[in-house]
């Protein structure tokens, strides 16, 4: 064999070993690309799991008196629970002194969008006598978690739950309004001026109010008060302005014209009802200011976006912070139960 063949074979060997060499590097850079990126997986799934917890302070008077300061508190509470990205909320209500219906609505209705994002959620309890045994009255212990019993001697069970989601709950409202009625009649039955009220409100919200899932929430709440039946229905979605200024055409001029409180109250006298061809849009709040005009139900408030309205005491008020969604109010007393008996 000559030279030249020799030196053509050991090139050729060369070429080979380098070949491989090359290969087998890509080899190791890939295989340590994999597990550099396996790593960083990791260790982020181990930091989105281990989220910070989140603890919040509710304000001492935690009622619609102090409504400007409740929807903040809501509001901040979920700006912490987006900012930190938590799985665990603690609600602290120890310093709270005063407490009532509303702001316990407000806060459950929260909680439960809170809960679509996997977010689990406990409290203490006022350390407050008077606060604490309302809480307890209230019915707020069947949603909320705690290792506090239920009392056991309350004269009638007051409800506090969740309904809507995506579709209406027409015979879970139906049974809620027979049975609330015992406490005026002593009897179950129906009774159509609240039953027509919550079905078109939570028909509404359902159909046209929401688009998110998260945000087709209602909660109602019913509350035995002496001699009357206490209502309220919250609704997490757009609000009745904001769903008004985002649909109709005529927004704009009315809001340069006529402050909110206004444009709220022609909602109710349906001004805006005929401008959309759809059946059920704004269809539920001239039904409740029917019910209300008739002296069917009592002490009716509305609190929406940037606006509380007591229509009993004609009291209007631009809010802060303001509701991203709805707060119906009312009350059923057996005056109210009579007036409706005596109008068939």
């Amino acid at each position: 064999m000559n030279k030249i063949s020799i030196k053509r074979i050991r090139m050729q060997q060369e070429a080979r070993m380098r070949k491989r060499r090359k290969s087998n590097s890509k080899k190791k850079a890939s295989h340590s690309r994999r597990k550099r990126n396996k790593l960083i997986s990791v260790s982020k799934s181990k930091k989105l799991d281990v989220s910070r917890p989140v603890e919040v302070f509710a304000p001492s008077d935690f009622t619609i008196e102090n409504l400007d300061r409740v929807l903040a508190f809501l509001y901040e509470t979920e700006q912490k629970c987006n900012n930190f990205n938590t799985k665990i909320l603690k609600v602290n209500l120890d310093d709270v002194i005063r407490i009532d219906s509303y702001a316990i609505s407000l806060l459950l209705s929260m909680l439960n969008r809170l809960s679509y994002k996997r977010i689990n959620y406990w409290g203490t309890y006022p350390n407050n006598q008077s606060a604490k045994s309302f809480i307890l009255e209230s019915g707020f212990l069947d949603v909320m978690k705690s290792n506090i019993k239920k009392p056991s001697n309350k004269r009638m069970e007051n409800r506090i739950f969740m309904i809507g989601k995506e579709r209406v709950d027409s015979h879970r409202i139906g049974k809620a309004v027979k049975e609330s009625m015992v406490f005026i009649t002593g009897r179950e039955e129906s009774y159509p001026p609240v039953y027509d009220d919550m079905l078109e409100i939570s028909a509404n919200s359902v159909e046209h109010a929401n688009s998110k899932t998260q945000d087709k929430n209602w909660l109602v709440s019913i509350t035995f008060e002496e001699d009357r039946v206490h209502f309220i229905l919250t609704d997490t979605g757009l609000g009745i302005l904001a769903t008004i200024k985002k649909k109709f055409s005529r927004r704009i001029l009315d809001a340069t014209i006529y402050p909110d409180s206004k444009i709220l109250l022609d909602v109710f006298h349906k001004e805006y009802q005929s401008m959309t061809g759809e059946v059920n849009r704004c269809k539920g709040l001239p039904i409740i200011y029917e019910s209300y005009t008739e002296g069917f139900v009592s002490n009716l408030i509305v609190v929406t976006n940037k606006v509380y309205f007591d229509f009993g005491n004609n009291v209007s008020k631009e809010l802060k912070r303001g509701y991203k969604g709805v707060l119906y109010s009312w009350t059923v007393s057996k005056d109210n139960y009579d007036k409706w008996f005596n109008s068939l």
